[in-house]
């Protein structure tokens, strides 16, 4: 009797909470779009984001392939304040190079909530215990929306700058359809486009080009 009153509450709030956006979440796994944060942060809810990414780079004259795997999970706590982990896993055909995986620890938190005459301010990292990806990262990001068109600027280190110099980073996002979502944005010096589409209102994909094809999967649940 207890176990199905359990499951009948957690259906009850599935079901009679608000739908969160499920592009709202970086592939990183902060509240973003595409490869970068934005000032967003993520409401009372959870967010699932997995992507998978293939690269080609050369070594010693020869072209190999790489992927990457990232699954992000986000909790919003819907007090400006969000917090989450990505699992990270790295592969490539190169002989002698071994897979890498590992587990970030993500953060981010909203330092001046976004007005009709004032951008939004949040503040971040990406911890990296396992050093897979080298040093942490550090961002501060500001996020306007005009209309259907929305704007990002940011610096940040680490994944969001190059190597443990602090760069520019940024984009645009403009709202095409209802469900529909092209991103422009740039990255540690280099630029990238994105094509986001909800196909139902829980779920998301989208479609990447930043140095290799990013093909992501957005879930997102706020009650």
């Amino acid at each position: 009797m207890k176990s199905r009153v359990l499951v009948l509450a957690v259906m009850f709030l599935l079901l009679s909470g608000t739908l969160a956006n499920a592009r709202s979440l970086s592939s990183w796994g902060p509240t973003g779009i595409a490869e970068i944060p934005t000032a967003d942060v993520l409401d009372f809810g959870v967010g699932l984001a997995p992507s998978l990414g293939f690269y080609s780079y050369t070594e010693s004259g020869s072209s190999y392939t790489s992927s990457l795997l990232r699954v992000p999970v986000t909790v919003g706590l819907g007090l400006g304040f969000e917090f989450g982990v990505t699992q990270v896993s790295l592969s490539t055909d190169e002989p002698g190079v071994s897979e890498a995986s590992g587990l970030l620890i993500h953060a981010k938190a909203n330092l001046v909530p976004e007005r009709a005459v004032v951008p939004g301010v949040s503040i971040g990292g990406i911890f990296d215990p396992s050093s897979v990806l080298g040093p942490s990262s550090f961002y501060l990001v500001a996020s306007k929306g005009i209309g259907n068109l929305k704007g990002h600027i940011g610096i940040g280190n680490g994944i969001y700058g190059v190597g443990d110099q602090f760069s520019i980073f940024g984009g645009l996002d403009f709202q095409l359809t209802d469900k529909t979502e092209l991103i422009g944005f740039y990255k540690s010096e280099s630029l990238g486009l994105a094509l986001s589409v909800d196909i139902l209102p829980i779920l998301n994909a989208t479609v990447t080009y930043h140095e290799g094809v990013v093909l992501q999967l957005g879930v997102s649940i706020g009650l």
